[in-house]
C-alpha cells in the first residue's frame, strides 16, 4: 500500500481544524445573512426614512414655478455649490427634498427650505447593505463576491435537486428536525429561485462595477476611468465660470412635460449653477421601462438639448441603468415592494436553514456543536433585533457611526451570549422576544419625539406595522415556551 505524503494528524488537531472550518463557514453565512436581511429591510428605505424624520407635511406635487423658487432658495443658501439638487415627490415618496454640495433639506409645497432631512438610521442601513459597513470600494467588492456565491449556490442547488417539480409542494412541518429544515430550505429555495438569481446577479453587477471599470478603462479607454464613466453616464463638458443668472428650471420642466407628457420627473440637477456653462438635467421615470430613469438635458434657458438614451439607446446603457430597479424592486408600486420583501424574508430563511441542516447532520453523527448552533441562532434573530434597537436609539439623535458600532459590537455580544448559553431553542426564543420589544421601543421613542407628525397617515401606517410585528414576535416566544410538544424545538429554530 502506498503511503500518504500528508502528515498524520492527531484527533485533537483534526477536531480543532474542523471547528475552525465550521467557524469560518459560520462567518461567511453570517455575512450573507446580513446582506440578505439588510436588503430585505431596505425595500422600504423610502418609507422608513420618511417615518424616521417626519418634520415636513407630505408634498404630493411640485409645479415648475415652485421648483424654480426652491432652486433659487438653495442657490441663495449655498452660493458656492457646484451642483443643485431637486428631488421631486413620487407616488411612494411624497417629499420635496432640495440642496447642494453642503447638504440636503426638506422643502414645503411653496419651495421654502424647512430643514430636517437627516436620517442616520436609513443611512446606516443602506451602508450596511451596500458595503457591510466596510470602506466603500472594498465593501462593495465583498458584497459583490457574496452575490456571486449566492448565484452559484442557487444554480448548484437547483441542479442537485432532481425531483424539483415533484417535490415543489412537499413541506414537512413535523418529525425529524433535519428533514423539516431540509424541506424548508429546499422548498423556499425553489420558490424564490428566480428572485434570488435576479437580485444576486444584479447585486453582483452593481458591486463589481468598480473592478470591471478598472479593467475596461485599461483595455478600452487608455487607462482613463473617467472616460469610461462618461461613455455610460455622459460628460458635463468644459466649465465657463463667468457669473450668470440661475438656470431656468421651470421652463425646462414645462418643456419636458410638453414633449413627453407620460414621463414622471423625479430629480432635477443644475450643474455649475450661476455660471455661463450651467445646464439642467432632469431624470424622468418611464413606467414601461426598467431603467432607473431617462436623463433629459436642457441649457440655461430651459431649451431641450438631448437625452442620454437610457430607455431607447445602446443595449449596454439600458442594462446598466436597469440593474438598480430590478435589484430593489423599485417598479410596480407598493405591491411589488411587498412581494420583494416577502421573497427577501424567504431568502433569509433559506440561508438560516442551510446552516441549521449542517448543525443537525453533525448532531445526528454524534459530533454536535450546540454552542456554535446557539451562537448562530443568536445571530439570526439577534441581527433584526439589533436593527430595530438601533432604529430606536437613532431617534434619540445618535449618528450613523455610533449606530454602526452598536450594531456590530452588539452582534458579537449576542453571539457570545449564545456560546455561553449553549441552548439553541432558548436563545432563539428570547432573541425573538427582544426583537418584538425593540419594535415597540422604536415606536414609543418616535411617538414621544414626533407627536405632532401623527396627524399624517403615512406615520401611523409605519408605526402600526412595527407594533403588529412587535406584538406577534413578543407573543410567539411566550406561546412556544408553554408548549411541550417535540415539534416546538423544530419551530424554534431560526
Amino acid at each position: 500500500m502506498a503511503t500518504s505524503i500528508w502528515p498524520k494528524s492527531s484527533k485533537a488537531r483534526v477536531d480543532r481544524s474542523l471547528s475552525a472550518h465550521s467557524v469560518m463557514g459560520l462567518v461567511i453565512s453570517a455575512l450573507m445573512f446580513i446582506v440578505c436581511l439588510s436588503g430585505t429591510v431596505a425595500m422600504f428605505e423610502d418609507e422608513i426614512g420618511w417615518w424616521e424624520n417626519p418634520v415636513q407635511a407630505p408634498v404630493e406635487t411640485v409645479s415648475p414655478e415652485v421648483a424654480q423658487a426652491a432652486a433659487n432658495n438653495v442657490f441663495e443658501a449655498q452660493p458656492s455649490t457646484t451642483h443643485l439638487y431637486l428631488y421631486l415627490p413620487r407616488d411612494n415618496w411624497q417629499r420635496f427634498v432640495v440642496g447642494g454640495d453642503d447638504g440636503l433639506e426638506t422643502a414645503n409645497a411653496q419651495g421654502a427650505m424647512t430643514g430636517g432631512y437627516e436620517t442616520p438610521w436609513n443611512d446606516f442601513l443602506v451602508h450596511l447593505h451596500y458595503y457591510l459597513s466596510l470602506p466603500t470600494s472594498f465593501g462593495m467588492i465583498v458584497v459583490a463576491i457574496l452575490g456571486v456565491m449566492l448565484v452559484a449556490m442557487a444554480v448548484s442547488g437547483l441542479l442537485a435537486h432532481p425531483r424539483i417539480f415533484r417535490d415543489a409542494f412537499r413541506l414537512r412541518t413535523k418529525g425529524q428536525a433535519r428533514l423539516v429544515q431540509a424541506d424548508l430550505h429546499n422548498r423556499l429555495s425553489v420558490w424564490t429561485a428566480p428572485f434570488t438569481i435576479a437580485i444576486a446577479l444584479t447585486g453582483a453587477m452593481i458591486g463589481l462595477f468598480v473592478v470591471v471599470a478598472m479593467v475596461l478603462a485599461q483595455t478600452s479607454f487608455d487607462g482613463d476611468p473617467r472616460a469610461l464613466t462618461e461613455s455610460i453616464f455622459g460628460a458635463e463638458g468644459e466649465i465657463d465660470e463667468s457669473p450668470a443668472p440661475l438656470a431656468d428650471v421651470s421652463t425646462a420642466m414645462i418643456t419636458l412635460e410638453e414633449m413627453a407628457p407620460a414621463v414622471n420627473p423625479f430629480l432635477a440637477i443644475v450643474h455649475d449653477p450661476g455660471t455661463a456653462s450651467q445646464q439642467t438635467t432632469i431624470y424622468g421615470q418611464h413606467t414601461d421601462r426598467l431603467a432607473y430613469g431617462e436623463m433629459y438635458e436642457f441649457d440655461a434657458a430651459g431649451t431641450y438639448t438631448g437625452k442620454a438614451g437610457y430607455t431607447d439607446g445602446e443595449a449596454g446603457k439600458q442594462i446598466a441603468m436597469s440593474t438598480y430597479r430590478l435589484h430593489f424592486g423599485d417598479f410596480g408600486g407598493l405591491a411589488m415592494k411587498v412581494a420583494y420583501f416577502l421573497m427577501g424574508v424567504g431568502l433569509c430563511i433559506v440561508v438560516a436553514a442551510g446552516l441549521n441542516i449542517y448543525f443537525l447532520k453533525r448532531a445526528e453523527a454524534g459530533r454536535g456543536m450546540p454552542r456554535l448552533e446557539a451562537a448562530w441562532a443568536a445571530f439570526v434573530w439577534g441581527s433584526p433585533a439589533l436593527l430595530a434597537a438601533t432604529l430606536a436609539v437613532s431617534l434619540l439623535g445618535i449618528g450613523m457611526v455610533t449606530l454602526t458600532g452598536l450594531f456590530w459590537l452588539g452582534a458579537v455580544a449576542l453571539c457570545g451570549l449564545g456560546l455561553v448559553l449553549g441552548d439553541q431553542v432558548k436563545t432563539a426564543r428570547w432573541m425573538r422576544f427582544g426583537l418584538g420589544v425593540s419594535f415597540f421601543a422604536a415606536v414609543g421613542v418616535h411617538a414621544v419625539r414626533f407627536t405632532e407628525s401623527y396627524q399624517w397617515p403615512h406615520v401611523w401606517a409605519v408605526s402600526l406595522c412595527f407594533m403588529i410585528a412587535g406584538l406577534l414576535l413578543m407573543v410567539w416566544p411566550l406561546l412556544s415556551e408553554r408548549s411541550s410538544t417535540p415539534s416546538s424545538a423544530v419551530a424554534a429554530r431560526p
